[in-house]
């Protein structure tokens, strides 16, 4: 049988969100992979092009499959539209693959975090930095103002921003909807079997 593969991350940390006049909520574990601008000079250019190549995703995963439940967090200094549609498109996957629920855990498998240097250079807040910058993002920030400190919205929230994909919940209801359509296909189709054994 074969070593386990050592698999790392740029950051591990813990995170607890503190509540006022009542408990403290669970402890999450956060695992983040951090680039700087890489790929913005121009020698580097020639050889880098993306700063979350395609082993920087598969090894946040497979964090996530021996550690269910964990934050997967992204942080580039790079702004939003220096991200090739590459690496949106690795982290999408990702972030498909993060939300779907795990039941004994009763909660999503892995919540993706993508941050930019517009969150990352963030003066104050990141409510007031979205707010600033106007459009999608006020957008969004209004919408969840207060909550940037819950990673499980905070994830959803720059899904949304950065990966166009649609809110969780709006998600979900797709995935139910979808699901109710096939089990009243297979209903249908199985009707008219009944129907002969009847008669």
């Amino acid at each position: 049988m074969a070593p386990k593969q050592n698999i790392e991350a740029d950051l591990i940390l813990w995170h607890q969100r503190k509540v006022f006049n009542g408990l403290d909520h669970h402890a999450e574990l956060v695992f983040g992979e951090a680039k700087s601008f890489r790929g913005e000079n121009s020698e580097e250019k020639k050889v880098v092009v993306d700063a979350f190549e395609v082993e920087d995703v598969e090894r946040m995963k497979q964090l996530a499959i021996r550690f269910p439940g964990a934050i997967l967090v992204f942080a580039t200094m790079k702004q939003a539209g220096d991200l090739s549609p590459a690496e949106i498109q690795r982290i999408t996957k990702l972030a498909s693959w993060g939300r779907e629920y795990i039941h004994e855990r009763r909660q999503t498998r892995a919540p993706v975090i993508l941050l930019t240097g517009l969150e990352l250079f963030a003066p104050y807040s990141l409510s007031q930095a979205w707010d600033t910058a106007g459009g999608r993002h006020a957008e969004i920030g209004k919408g969840h103002y207060g909550y940037t400190d819950n990673l499980r919205i905070l994830a959803d929230m720059t899904q949304q921003l950065y990966l166009s994909m649609p809110s969780y919940s709006e998600w979900l209801r797709a995935k139910w909807e979808k699901r109710n359509q096939r089990r009243q296909v297979r209903q249908a189709a199985a009707a008219p079997v009944r129907d002969a054994e009847d008669h």
